[in-house]
């Protein structure tokens, strides 16, 4: 087989540039890592821009109603804009305000908890016949003294894990605050041009990938519909969950109730993992105040999520979604053991889009085949 001159060429640039990759490794590693971290904050910006949008289209619908005139936009603009950012802002704020006060005072309550009577709790429970029986059907210990020392040992060790976590990070707060800071001012630039980087955006792919065009607007389109709608479903989703859990605990008179409320909601935004997490927050906060309390809010909590599951979920977050509850599952995990919680966030509604793109590949290409008739 005979080589031609521009076919050797591209082979020898291909080995100058693997040996070049190869000899500044280590080099171009820090160089990534250095750019990575650089840009942190300007992707988080842009993240923060995204989800912000979804609250100021609505507001700039709103205000279009006042402010028809083609003058008005920039005025629309700004005050959608405003109105968007002072709503997250207010909404952390009154999270803030409402959950710190009462961690406190759970944490004020662990400290001074009556062991005796705890003591006394467990033992009831323990020779309670009809109790045993149960856990003994379901193949759970049943000295529930010893079991509630270990797993109260191992919530210690991540709480613990958790707080030193916290006081590490503390150190780099400047930075942090600097992050923050660039992330806010790059996603109100973001947001006030919008349609100058869409255009531009639109403008490279015509330009530069003309016979890809379609396809890329195309599977950016499935993606934007499905981050759009996991992300407006998942807050509406929250805010019920949350409303359904202060309301039951008002009634059944559950210590906490609207701040294990707002904690059971927010950490609902998560999929799957974070009904676990916001079941497992609540009973700690009402564990700090009444052991037995703490039984019967998990029992309550545990049937709310059930009938929110198969009630609520589907009719809110599936039909935007699109994706089958065995992949979410397995997005979930799969996002959360390589991205942390932020991969747990971004791996449902990415897993719907390319699960959508497949859907519709397969749909086209069994449309094409010859019938066999």
């Amino acid at each position: 087989m005979k080589f031609s001159k521009r076919q050797a060429s591209y082979l020898i640039a291909v080995f100058v540039i693997c040996y070049f990759i190869q000899a500044n490794w280590s080099g171009g590693a820090r160089l990534l890592k250095t750019v990575w971290t650089a840009s942190q904050p300007f992707a988080i910006g842009a993240a923060l821009a995204y989800i912000i949008n979804i609250v100021m289209a609505a507001y700039e619908r709103l205000f279009g109603l006042l402010l028809t005139s083609e003058k008005q936009f920039k005025l629309k603009r700004l005050l959608a804009m405003v109105s968007a950012y002072l709503s997250f802002i207010a909404l952390i704020v009154w999270l803030f305000s409402i959950v710190i006060p009462d961690l406190i005072a759970s944490l004020s309550s662990l400290l001074t908890i009556d062991t005796g009577a705890l003591q006394k709790f467990l033992t009831e429970l323990y020779e309670n016949r009809q109790f045993a029986k149960v856990l003994d059907y379901f193949g759970l210990e049943t000295d529930l003294t010893a079991a509630f020392s270990r797993y109260s040992q191992q919530i210690l060790t991540q709480v613990l894990a958790i707080l030193t976590g916290l006081l590490t990070s503390v150190t780099s707060i400047a930075s942090t605050i600097v992050n923050v800071f660039v992330s806010f001012v790059f996603s109100i630039y973001v947001l006030s041009s919008k349609e100058q980087l869409k255009h531009q955006f639109h403008l490279l792919i015509d330009t530069y990938l003309t016979p890809y065009a379609a396809s890329i607007y195309y599977v950016l389109g499935i993606v934007h519909q499905r981050f759009r709608g996991f992300f407006a479903g998942q807050t509406i989703e929250a805010f019920i969950l949350a409303t359904l859990c202060t309301i039951g605990m008002m009634i059944f008179n559950f210590p906490f109730a609207t701040t294990v409320g707002v904690l059971v909601g927010f950490t609902n935004i998560i999929p799957v993992i974070g009904a676990y997490l916001g079941g497992l927050l609540g009973t700690i906060l009402v564990f700090t105040q009444s052991p037995k309390q703490a039984f019967f809010f998990l029992i309550f909590l545990i049937i709310l999520q059930q009938c929110e599951s198969n009630l609520v979920y589907p009719r809110v977050v599936g039909g935007s979604i699109g994706l089958p509850a065995i992949w979410v599952l397995f997005s979930v995990i799969v996002g959360g053991a390589v991205f942390g919680v932020v991969g747990m966030l971004i791996a449902v509604p990415l897993s719907a889009s390319v699960y959508q793109i497949i859907k519709d590949n397969v749909a086209k290409r069994r449309a094409q085949q010859p019938s066999n008739g």
